[in-house]
């Protein structure tokens, strides 16, 4: 069951392509049904009862949370509105510091989503017509964002791959949030660096 929900996923785009699109089953659509298929009659993989008491119901339900309200932001525009408060002055900032500015705001705007590609969808094109209003490399201006949307360091919710450890019960939220801010400023002042040093480099 497992190998045929991936090998659906895989070959979906292409059954769209040779049926002129009637019928292609979504991600979410084969994923629901493989996990239905578990409890046909004469799948002896596991019970409901088994399913109750062995899978985390609350890492799920965190994630589903998470990315209801990274959405609900998204959708309302409050995630634009925010990104312009935080990034329209960047232009204030000395150049060289821009990098580490725009990746510290870009994690901010990060703590309100689950996703890294509704952080880079909302992010990157405003710091492209940003950068062009103003005549600034665009290169130098979306690079620090780019790299910094894939950073999930603070809150749980950020992404499921930090709720799925969180959900064994190894470290706390607060444990997360101590060690992330300071990995955040790290990787900020990494990528500032590194663009920096590109910049000086490559010119």
């Amino acid at each position: 069951m497992f190998g045929l929900v991936i090998v659906l996923w895989v070959i979906t785009p292409l059954l769209e392509g040779w049926t002129g699109g009637w019928f292609a089953p979504s991600v979410e659509a084969v994923a629901l049904a493989g996990a239905l298929a578990l409890f046909l009659p004469g799948m002896d993989v596991l019970t409901w009862k088994q399913a109750e008491r062995d899978v985390e119901w609350g890492g799920i339900m965190l994630i589903v949370a998470a990315l209801s309200l990274g959405l609900v932001v998204f959708q309302t525009g409050a995630a634009r509105w925010l990104a312009w408060v935080l990034l329209g002055g960047i232009t204030g900032v000395p150049e060289l510091l821009q990098p580490f500015v725009i990746v510290v705001a870009v994690c901010v705007l990060h703590l309100l989503f689950s996703s890294n590609t509704v952080a880079a969808s909302i992010i990157v094109p405003i710091l492209v017509a940003l950068a062009q209003d103003l005549g600034l490399d665009v290169w130098t201006i979306v690079a620090p964002a780019a790299f910094a949307s894939s950073l999930a360091f603070i809150l749980v919710s950020e992404g499921p791959t930090t709720i799925i450890p969180y959900s064994s019960g190894y470290f706390s939220i607060k444990d997360m949030a101590k060690a992330g801010i300071v990995m955040t400023f790290l990787a900020a002042a990494s990528v500032a660096l590194s663009i920096v040093v590109n910049r000086l480099v490559f010119g």
